[in-house]
């Protein structure tokens, strides 16, 4: 009990002195909650307008702080030169051990009472066992629990103390001080469902303290990412792109059976996570790797892809020394970590360079033929000329698919050539569909030769139209250059 009355001497809210009964009144507080913290905490439901009061306290001020229900006791609040002295009063002095032990009987009885209204309501499992793992005590919701697994039988009767609810759990060896937790599950009768807790040990002398709290959200959730992972994993395995997923320490983390593949790698080797650098420098002894001259310097950029790309991403195309040529994309994650993927487009470069060699071999071909021939597609687009037509046409400095379509080309035609019908029919030609047949006719130009022109079908719905010298008619130069008057027209 107190016995003498509680003082206490602050600097702002630190405390530099204290009585013995003014100590003992707040210790168990001032780790948690400060000096001046613990002192409103004791004394504050009692003495309401304390905290204000302190407040509101001038240099060498003093004030008196009355109990909010009591008139016996009070307190004496005095600043002396910056230094805060606050005294427990009574108005009867014979009286004041009596009524400050009261009062420390009723702080008592207050926290009591929040521990218990705390250990009831918690929906916490909390439980203690002796060093024999014998249950000694148990609050309300772990005994809710307890009921909960029993079968519902007129002769089963309370769990008290019973058997243990969580039989898994070991007692902590006696020299073990340290909190330790693991993840344990219950079975409730008649669900088929587990129920999942964190349960924390907190070793004390001759028992052990239990915590349990409800993990079956967490345990769900880490089911949902564990499934969710597994898809990745099965879509990544389908991919024909090779996968490689290094962390913020340019380890391997992940990878896919189409990146072992494509590379040859041997399985022990990426399961041993290596890192970015000895992954590259073991595709090199592979010869699975372009060649740079500079290779340290190649490695080092290529390892730090997050710091030498602009954009976020980084795209490159190795052309491996076996004729294999792979498409390496990067893209850095916000954690540090980086994706690679790895793609084979050897099939597709070389289909590339296919087309473009048929391409060439075709504009070589049509080239060589003496007649001037322009092919449009179905939209009516020029997508291809040869030599010929350009000689007699076009400004050879000028490329001949700038811009051009068949309207165009019929307007430099028009403007070249005495009016005629045949013009109409080329411009209609294309609209014709598969009932499309060869139109053919002589036109005259403005220098005032004849020329023979069709318009033939060729398959996808393309148009060719072929300029060729009438009969009799010598090889044709270039029909823009000479600008002639329609009375030369006429005297054709």
């Amino acid at each position: 009990m107190i016995a003498q009355t509680p003082v206490f001497l602050f600097d702002r809210d630190i405390l530099i002195d204290a009585s013995p009964s003014g100590s003992a009144l707040i210790g168990d507080h001032r780790d948690k909650l400060g000096d001046l913290g613990a002192l409103l905490h004791v004394l504050g439901d009692q003495f309401p307008t304390l905290q204000d009061t302190l407040g509101d306290l001038d240099w060498n001020d003093s004030r008196q702080v009355p109990a909010g229900q009591d008139d016996t006791i009070r307190i004496q609040i005095r600043n002396e030169n910056g230094l805060t002295r606050i005294s427990l009063e009574a108005a009867e002095a014979e009286q004041a051990s009596d009524r400050f032990a009261a009062m420390e009987h009723a702080i008592q009885n207050k926290e009591l009472t929040q521990l218990r209204d705390i250990l009831r309501e918690t929906p916490q499992l909390i439980w203690q066992e002796d060093s024999r793992g014998e249950l000694i005590w148990a609050n309300a919701a772990y005994l809710a629990y307890a009921e909960r697994t029993r079968p519902d039988s007129p002769g089963a009767g309370r769990i008290w103390p019973g058997q243990r609810l969580f039989n898994e759990i070991s007692v902590p060896d006696n020299g073990c001080r340290a909190p330790h937790a693991r993840r344990l599950s219950l079975q409730l009768h008649g669900e088929e469902a587990e129920h999942w807790f964190d349960i924390t040990a907190t070793p004390l002398p001759g028992s052990t303290l239990f915590f349990a709290t409800d993990a079956n959200d967490t345990m769900r959730a880490e089911r949902e990412l564990q499934g969710f992972r597994q898809t990745l994993v099965k879509t990544f395995a389908e991919l024909s792109t090779g996968l490689a997923i290094f962390d913020r320490d340019r380890k391997l983390t992940m990878f896919n059976p189409a990146f072992v593949d494509m590379f040859g790698l041997p399985i022990q080797f990426v399961t041993v996570r290596p890192t970015l650098e000895s992954l590259l420098d073991r595709l090199r002894e592979m010869r699975k790797l372009p060649e740079p001259k500079d290779y340290p310097g190649w490695r080092e950029q290529f390892a730090a892809l997050d710091a030498v790309t602009t954009d976020g991403a980084y795209s490159d195309r190795w052309d491996l020394p076996d004729g294999q040529i792979f498409r390496v994309t990067g893209r850095p994650h916000p954690d540090g970590a980086i994706a690679i993927l790895f793609e084979d487009i050897s099939a597709e470069v070389s289909l590339t360079r296919r087309f473009r060699v048929e391409i060439e071999t075709g504009q070589a071909v049509l080239d060589t033929l003496p007649d001037a021939i322009a092919v449009f597609s179905d939209a009516s687009t020029l997508i291809m000329t040869n030599q010929a037509y350009t000689q007699m046409w076009g400004d050879q400095n000028s490329h001949p698919f700038d811009l051009q379509d068949l309207r165009t080309a019929l307007r430099l035609w028009k403007s070249h050539s005495a009016p005629t019908d045949f013009w109409r029919k080329v411009e209609k030609f294309g609209q014709l569909g598969p009932r499309r047949e060869v139109v053919t006719d002589d036109i005259i130009l403005v220098n005032g030769r004849r020329l023979r022109c069709e318009a033939h079908p060729i398959p996808a719905g393309m148009t060719m139209v072929k300029f060729l010298p009438a009969d009799g008619q010598p090889p044709m130069g270039c029909v823009t250059q000479t600008h002639r008057t329609k009375q030369r027209v006429a005297r054709g």
